[in-house]
């Protein structure tokens, strides 16, 4: 996940979402309410599901490092194929 999100291309797109829904919540006092709380339920979710999931995440460490491993060779054949991944989005738009 952190290589993906590490491309250019990716991280460009987070970036305009993240502006995107920043620049909504601040000019729609409604829209930031309803956000404001979806948000604190998701932090309260999130604390609680990664407790929770540990003991498992603990016994399945094997198996997700394999995944991972997995992974990141497929990401390293799609990035050597398309090295557009690798190149800025103005580069890529032009």
């Amino acid at each position: 996940v952190t290589r993906v999100a590490s491309l250019a291309l990716v991280s460009s797109a987070c970036d305009v979402v993240s502006s995107a829904y920043t620049c909504t919540k601040q000019s729609h006092p409604c829209v930031r309410s309803v956000c404001d709380a979806a948000e604190k339920g998701l932090r309260t979710l999130t604390a609680a599901a990664a407790s929770g999931a540990q003991p498992l995440l603990t016994r399945l460490e094997p198996q997700i490092s394999t995944a991972n491993e997995l992974a990141c060779k497929g990401l390293d054949k799609l990035e050597e194929k398309l090295p557009i991944l690798q190149q800025p989005p103005e580069r890529v738009t032009s």
